[in-house]
Parts: C-alpha cells; structure tokens; sequence
C-alpha cells in the first residue's frame, strides 16, 4: 500500500459520498412513487458499493482505485446536469398544472419517471466517466470533443484525395 493508492482512496470516498447523496436529494423530488424511489436507490446503492469495493482493492491489492472515476470537473457537470434536470422538471410541472390539471397525476408520474432515468444516467457518466464532457478539461472532452483539447486530423475527400479545408476548425 502506498501512500498515493491511500490518497486515491480517500478522493474515491469523498466523489462517492457526494454523489451519492446529491442522486438521493434528487430522487426524493423526482420519483413519482415509493417504488421509483427504491428502484433508483437499491440501483444507485449497489453501484456507490462496487465502486467502494473497487477503491478497497485499489489499496490493498494495487490496481485502479476508485476506478479513476471521479474528477473535480466530473462532480461540477453532475451538479449542472442534475440543477438543470430538476428545473425543467419544475417548469413541466407547471405547464401541466396548468394547461392539462385533470390529468396532472398521470403526465407528472411518466414526466417523473423520464427524468429520474435521466438522472440516473448523468449519475453514471459522474461515477465512471469523469463528467458529461461539457466543461473544456474534462477526462471526456478531449475523447468527444477534439476542437477543445486536442487538434482534428486532416479529412480527406475520396475522389480527390485532397484536403477537405472546410472541415478542419481553424
């Protein structure tokens, strides 16, 4: 065990812990039912225990730790992407209030539901891919976005085999 595999650790936990409970403040507003919310719970409880898992072994048997999951850009985008689903959410909820009340039950629970998969797939990209890729920087911007952090090669036309100019960024 070294002291950098201990520090990967404590950086896991720490990522762990507050993702983990930003999912769970979301999922009290966003489940539409009891059963929602423990699906969400159970699945993002199990994955928050494997990653611990995985952090564990990271120390004590070297190896990944943590998965090399969390990244300080990773939990700002989570926080943005969670932010932005629930204000939609609370603007969709007020058009229906709105415009459809007798049948607002039933639209928020589908409206609910959506939302909480959205959740839980931004949770994802938080807890093993660094963040969504939005903010320059990011474990993800360089491998999605390459006019941010890295320069595109130069495409070819197949007739020609000429540089196609109007597809390089300058």
């Amino acid at each position: 065990m070294t002291g950098s595999a201990l520090m990967d650790f404590l950086i896991a936990v720490v990522g762990l812990v507050l993702v983990v409970g930003l999912i769970f403040l979301a999922i009290d507003y966003l489940a539409p039912d009891e059963r929602f919310k423990k699906i969400a719970r159970w699945a993002v409880g199990g994955v928050a225990l494997i990653v611990f898992l995985v952090a564990i072994r990271g120390v004590l048997f070297g190896g990944g730790s943590g998965m090399g999951a969390f990244s300080p850009n990773g939990l700002i985008e989570f926080a943005i992407g969670l932010i932005v689903v629930l204000v939609v959410v609370f603007i969709i909820y007020a058009v229906i209030d709105f415009l459809a009340p007798a049948f607002a039950p039933q639209i928020k629970y589908v409206v609910g539901a959506i939302a909480l998969v959205a959740i839980l797939v931004v949770a994802q990209r938080a807890l093993f891919g660094g963040g969504l890729g939005v903010l320059p920087g990011g474990k993800r911007a360089e491998s999605q976005f390459p006019a941010i952090g890295a320069t595109m090669p130069p495409q070819q036309d197949i007739m020609t085999n000429e540089p196609r100019s109007w597809l390089i960024r300058r």
